[in-house]
């Protein structure tokens, strides 16, 4: 499997290749073994779809195909992974965010997949025309196309009980045009296949769209991380929230200049760091026209050695996250060194 390690004689930049790097073979014998499901109870809800004009770079978006699957990796190392469609309730654990932007003179849409706070891209398992398989990796993988995706509005497709406008999509492999298509089913690998081989009833037919959380599933997060806490008071304010990725988190503490403050005591201690925080990204989602707020909160702890406060976020694989916003630092909320007495969402 790929190893990528900053040694001596290697690059160290995302564009160039390492030496010796493994890549996956080329057109699996046969396909990588069914994706691992998750555990019951991924209750995020999907948004309606947005317009692709509509998407904004700093957007996380979820591919949903016609059949309810989204767009899921499938790891096979810290940088590289099998692409799928596969339904959310049972593979939720490995859908990724995606980063889209649409140029509307081309219609190409560029599409990269957030992984460990990093974009992975989207590349053929080959250069055959009569198809291959789709992986997703880290920095640059010479002899394998890296796919650049053609829209094409076709027809509608059923969320939440809404129709909605319905896309294609393709790209190139030497001169001939590929479609994105899956085998029916649960779950499917992603393979690209000649165009002209795929029927109108068969094409795939995508939209795009945000995750939100209803409140009940935020307090049953809160509950699952610390199950054996009795919090003294607890305020969620919203009926739903927006999922964001731990980049986003990163990018919303780089953006509020918190990292040019010092703590100070009594005057800008932990809390007014924790408060202007959450303050930023409550500013952040009105300026972006967001449909809910961002799933941003506050939280008070206490141990041994006194008490603290810190941040919170859920992300797309429904995790709850703390983020420290004197650093920026982004950790398991589960890990935190302090027992919550106090919730705010």
């Amino acid at each position: 499997m790929p190893i990528h390690k900053l040694v001596p004689g290697q690059p160290d930049d995302a564009n160039s290749p390492l030496v010796g790097q493994i890549l996956p073979r080329p057109e699996p014998v046969e396909p990588p073994p069914e994706p691992d499901t998750t555990a019951p109870g991924f209750t995020a809800e999907l948004t309606r779809a947005l317009g692709l004009k509509q998407i904004k770079a700093t957007d996380r978006m979820v591919l949903r195909d016609q059949h309810g699957r989204v767009l899921c990796v499938h790891a096979k190392s810290d940088d590289w992974g099998w692409v799928y469609l596969g339904e959310p309730e049972r593979y939720g654990a490995e859908l990724v965010p995606l980063v889209v932007h649409l140029d509307p003179t081309s219609q190409n849409l560029s599409m990269s997949a957030e992984k460990k706070m990093v974009g992975w891209s989207f590349f053929a398992d080959g250069n055959s025309t009569a198809g291959d398989y789709v992986f997703a990796g880290f920095k640059v993988w010479t002899d394998y196309p890296r796919l650049h995706f053609r829209i094409k509005r076709s027809g509608t497709t059923i969320v939440n009980h809404r129709q909605m406008f319905a896309f294609t999509l393709s790209c190139e492999i030497g001169s001939t045009r590929m479609a994105v298509q899956a085998p029916a089913g649960k779950w499917g690998w992603v393979k690209l296949v000649p165009e002209s081989d795929v029927s109108d009833d068969d094409q795939l037919r995508f939209s795009l769209h945000k995750l939100s959380i209803p409140l009940v599933r935020v307090r049953e997060l809160i509950k699952a991380t610390w199950p054996n806490t009795t919090l003294t008071y607890q305020t969620s304010v919203d009926s739903y929230y927006e999922a964001i990725s731990a980049q986003q988190a990163r990018g919303i503490w780089v953006e509020s200049g918190l990292k040019y403050f010092k703590y100070k005591p009594e005057v800008f201690d932990c809390d007014d760091f924790a408060l202007a925080y959450k303050s930023k990204a409550a500013k952040t989602a009105y300026l972006e026209n967001n449909l809910y707020p961002y799933s941003v909160g506050i939280v008070f702890g206490q141990n041994a050695k006194g008490a603290h406060a810190a941040n919170l976020f859920i992300d797309q694989w429904l995790r709850l996250q703390l983020l420290e916003p004197q650093s920026g630092a982004v950790q398991r909320a589960s890990e935190w060194a302090y027992t919550p007495y106090h919730i705010m969402f």
